[in-house]
């Protein structure tokens, strides 16, 4: 997570070079040791607890379909593709471009020793073996993804005076913390899915776009990639696209910045935007000029992108966004799913959230503890609109009562906890008034993700409410793994006002929650096996997100 946005300044103005703020901290080179000691730490995982509980050749659920497609791209049979497969080939491509070269460099420096065997030699004619695609992404993604997002926030707080070391380490330990964030590291990172890739794919992607240091080509090479791994990936390029469109207004257009809500600056650029077309004089003109212009330069790459996967939605996939199983996956109008999102913030923001509380606490004296308290639900009773309140309990209950819809996945496979959650509180023979309980938590996890939002700049919170209820509430199934990228971008946005002396501890802390997490589900996964209810085999299943 990272503490400031970035300002129109930092984006267009002379930026300063980012090894100057990537340096090491105590010695150790923070953007690199962590990932190779976060690699290592993963495979050690995969090798020696996962893989040894599997069978010779045993997948577990969408693997039975990944596995033998990137082995199908490992034989450069690239003609081949299972109907059954939604996403596009980006996981398939990576694992074959590393590991059929590496297996044939690791075959040659052997034998130049004089130590092949038929071991090396059976994997070098089969490279692509469960266990080496299983470790893909047990050595590549949580290793990428911290070191993108450790930059990421090294790019947006790079203009601030308060670098300090203590700093410094909390974006390591902020960093480790979404590296091995639980819905998505365990145990997906030691499987063959396409999650732990598609979201370390999309802040490799954002760590280029924030850098003017970075090549053209480059932008659009990590752009490209971000969509082959999962195409709701181009939703974040429509986003960063939003936000600089708007930075390139505010340069044009000076008095769109000085509005306060996001209605009125929409309609400010509207009426900027219809003054220059309507009004023939030459100096608006110009302006008009300037600012697309300045629109094309900073979302060329991005543009490239975009209008290149909408090429192929339109023209080559006969405009579904999946590739497969479309039966299985139409969209459907789900605003639930924004509901179910802001709980999910919820629970992972609670360990960062708590520890910021308690320590500011602790720096209190109880007076002003007490003080504090009071006057601060004094103020949330007069400055929050009873009627605003009132109206947001009604829609959502409104939301619950019509739209509290279930995808066929969700109620069959009892290997996922949504399964058991949505059983729990949702299922028909439950009282009706068990889907009304978590309302007001919904409307809680709105108004503070609203608020949160609230100190970061009009154009990305404009952006974000734009993109997030876009890929979420057009997903019928309810899949925690599709909350995780809006989450992360959120937390990587958060407001200023988390900027203090117990930003460490905090950041610490939380690290060690999502550990303890990971371990409880990591243990559950597997060694809390079950006999299956999908079929009739008598085989063993494990319980997962």
């Amino acid at each position: 997570m990272a503490f400031l946005v970035v300002t129109k300044e930092a984006r267009c103005g002379a930026q300063k070079p980012l090894a100057q703020y990537s340096k090491t901290i105590c010695g150790l080179n923070a953007s690199i040791l962590p990932a190779v000691v976060l690699s290592t730490v993963t495979w050690y995982l995969l090798r020696y607890i996962v893989q040894p509980l599997f069978g010779p050749g045993e997948y577990y659920i969408d693997e039975e379909f990944h596995v033998p497609q990137a082995q199908h791209y490992c034989r450069a049979a690239f003609h081949k593709w299972d109907p059954k497969i939604t996403t596009l080939p980006g996981l398939y491509l990576l694992s074959s471009t590393v590991l059929v070269p590496f297996m044939k460099i690791y075959a040659t420096i052997l034998s130049l020793f004089g130590v092949l065997d038929n071991d090396v030699t059976l994997h070098v004619n089969d490279p692509c073996s469960l266990v080496a695609l299983r470790a893909v992404n047990a050595v590549g993604a949580p290793a990428c993804l911290y070191y993108a997002f450790y930059h990421c926030q090294l790019l947006i707080f790079r203009n601030e005076n308060k670098k300090t070391e203590i700093t410094k380490w909390s974006c390591v330990f902020l960093a480790l913390s979404v590296a091995t964030f639980p819905v998505i590291y365990v145990p997906y990172s030691m499987l063959y899915y396409t999650d732990a890739w598609a979201t370390a794919s999309v802040f490799l992607w954002y760590s280029s776009h924030l850098s003017y240091e970075t090549n053209f080509f480059v932008k659009i090479i990590f752009g490209g990639f971000s969509v082959l791994c999962r195409q709701t990936n181009i939703a974040w390029l429509v986003f960063a696209s939003i936000i600089d469109v708007c930075h390139c207004a505010e340069q044009c257009f000076p008095t769109i910045k000085n509005n306060v809500s996001i209605f009125s600056y929409i309609q400010t650029t509207i009426i900027e935007l219809y003054h220059c077309c309507s009004i023939k004089k030459k100096n608006k003109f110009k302006k008009l000029i300037e600012f697309f212009q300045k629109c094309l330069r900073v979302t060329c790459p991005n543009v490239i992108v975009i209008l290149s996967f909408f090429s192929f939605v339109v023209l080559l996939n006969n405009g579904d966004i999946v590739v497969g199983d479309r039966r299985a996956h139409i969209p459907r109008f789900h605003p639930m799913q924004l509901c179910y999102f802001v709980v999910f913030v919820l629970v992972f923001s609670l360990p960062w959230l708590l520890s910021q509380a308690y320590f500011k606490i602790q720096t209190s004296n109880s007076v002003s503890k007490h003080f504090n308290l009071a006057k601060a639900f004094h103020e949330i009773h007069n400055n929050t609109s009873k009627v605003l309140v009132v109206t947001l309990l009604i829609i959502i209950s409104g939301l619950v009562y019509f739209n509290t819809i279930a995808h066929p996945y969700l109620l069959a496979d009892n290997r996922h906890y949504t399964f058991y959650v949505w059983r729990l509180l949702f299922s028909p023979g439950k009282p009706v008034f068990l889907r009304y309980l978590p309302v007001p938590l919904y409307a809680y996890g709105l108004w503070l993700v609203n608020i949160t939002l609230m100190q970061s700049p009009i154009a990305y919170r404009l952006a974000y409410w734009i993109v997030t209820p876009l890929i979420l509430c057009t997903q019928f199934l309810l899949e925690p793994r599709y909350f995780v990228v809006p989450y992360l971008m959120y937390r990587l946005h958060i407001n200023k006002q988390f900027i203090n002396s117990h930003t460490f501890k905090a950041a610490f802390i939380e690290f060690v929650a999502y550990q303890v997490f990971n371990f409880i589900i990591m243990r559950v996964f597997l060694y809390s096996p079950f006999v299956s209810t999908m079929d009739n085999t008598g085989r063993l299943d494990r319980f997962t997100w």
